[in-house]
């Protein structure tokens, strides 16, 4: 049986695509900034919420490709090779970005000095 796609102007497919291009990094933002704010925890709810953004992002590039026709930034249909790919960039970039907060956390360089 045909799969059938949601065309991309669809509602609930801006929605997608908005969430993993834009709403997902701001949330991976915000959990980054609350990490090297903090006292140096190693896990928190931040770090959970940032893995937790980042798995709903790889989700939600697979869903806007198989059921809303995701397409790449060249207009082209994006495959799953696309979301491979994708999700590996984007799991390796969180990697090094979340050991690089944690590291920023335990130094305190960014952190407000109490007086």
């Amino acid at each position: 049986m045909a799969q059938q796609l949601v065309p991309t102007e669809s509602p609930s497919g801006c929605l997608v695509r908005l969430f993993w291009m834009g709403i997902g990094n701001i949330v991976l933002l915000v959990c980054a900034i609350y990490i090297v704010h903090t006292p140096a925890r190693f896990l928190s709810f931040a770090d959970l919420g940032y893995w937790l953004s980042v798995l709903a992002m790889i989700a939600v590039r697979y869903v806007d490709i198989h059921r809303y026709g995701g397409a790449t930034a060249t207009g082209e249909p994006a495959t799953t090779a696309h979301w491979r790919r994708y999700a590996i960039r984007l799991t390796a970039g969180a990697l090094v970005a979340w050991i690089g907060i944690h590291l920023l956390a335990l130094t305190g360089i960014l952190s407000p000095t109490l007086n």
